[in-house]
């Protein structure tokens, strides 16, 4: 289903094993996944904890969130600008 997006969105060709925008894309999942479950994060039951440095202890999910925040950029651009790459490689012949 996601190989059929991207090759729709982005005219990439998806790769039937190992393609790393498929595996982008389930790791975001996984990760949103994870999020968003009730209680999985000691701010959850805690709300000021958002407000305490990220170098203090019980804000493990500041880092995640960070991490999560890359993961999630990657997961949109790098198959925007491997089009981009393809109609310009296109372009030029």
């Amino acid at each position: 289903m996601s190989g059929t997006l991207i090759s729709i969105a982005y005219g990439l060709d998806v790769l039937p094993n190992d393609d790393p925008y498929i595996d982008t894309a389930e790791e975001g999942n996984r990760a949103f996944l994870e999020a968003v479950m009730p209680g999985a994060f000691l701010v959850d039951t805690f709300p000021w904890l958002k407000y305490v440095p990220d170098w203090m202890p019980f804000t493990g999910f500041k880092r995640k969130a960070k991490e999560w925040r890359k993961l999630t950029l990657a997961v949109v651009e790098k198959p925007f600008e491997a089009g981009k790459q393809k109609i310009v490689s296109t372009v030029s012949r």
